[in-house]
C-alpha cells in the first residue's frame, strides 16, 4: 500500500509540474524564434561586414549606381515643386527627409522664390558600412548651395540631409 502511496505522490507532482510548465512552452518558443531571427540577421550583417573590408572592388559597382540615384534624386528635387515632394520623393528617401526639404532646406522655402537650381557636383564625402554620404553642390544665377546627404545602399533611400553654410560662389575649377 504504501508503495502505491509513493507512485500516486510521485505521480502527482510529475503532473502538477508538467502542468506548470505548459504556458510557458508558447513563450519559449517566441523567445526562441526571436533570438534565432537576431542569429541569422547578425551573420549576414556580419557577412557583409568581411565582404566589404575583403574586397571593396566588388562594390565598386553599388558605389555607382547609388551616385546615379542620388543624382537623379536631386534632379527630382530641382525639378519639382516643394508641394509635390511627398508623392514623387516617397520611393527615393524616407519619411524625414521629405519633411525637412519640404519645410527646411528648400530652396524656394528658404528663399521666397523658386529659382532653378542646376546640380554641379555629386561626390562621396565619407563611407560607413552601407551608408555613402555625399557632398553636392548646387547653383543658381544668385546663389550656391551645398547639401550633405546620406544614402543608404540597402535600402536604395536617401536617410538624411543637411544644408551646409557655403561662402561666396562655387567656382568649379579643377
Amino acid at each position: 500500500m504504501s508503495m502505491k502511496r509513493i507512485l500516486l505522490s510521485i505521480s502527482a507532482i510529475t503532473v502538477v509540474m508538467i502542468g506548470v510548465q505548459l504556458p510557458q512552452l508558447s513563450r519559449l518558443d517566441n523567445q526562441y524564434r526571436q533570438v534565432k531571427q537576431e542569429l541569422v540577421k547578425a551573420k549576414r550583417t556580419q557577412g557583409k561586414v568581411k565582404e566589404i573590408v575583403a574586397s571593396p572592388v566588388a562594390h565598386k559597382t553599388d558605389v555607382k549606381k547609388a551616385t546615379q540615384t542620388v543624382t537623379d534624386f536631386m534632379n527630382t528635387v530641382n525639378d519639382h515643386s516643394v508641394n509635390d515632394y511627398s508623392d514623387v520623393l516617397k520611393d527615393k528617401a524616407t519619411l524625414k527627409v521629405i519633411n525637412t526639404l519640404s519645410q527646411e532646406l528648400a530652396p524656394s522655402v528658404t528663399f521666397g522664390s523658386n529659382q532653378k537650381f542646376n546640380l554641379v557636383t555629386v561626390s562621396i564625402n565619407r563611407v560607413f558600412d552601407s551608408h555613402l554620404q555625399y557632398a553636392i553642390v548646387e547653383k543658381s544665377e544668385t546663389q550656391s548651395v551645398v547639401y550633405t546627404l546620406t544614402f543608404d545602399i540597402d535600402e536604395q533611400r536617401v536617410t538624411n540631409i543637411q544644408r551646409l553654410p557655403l561662402k561666396g560662389t562655387y567656382d568649379n575649377e579643377k
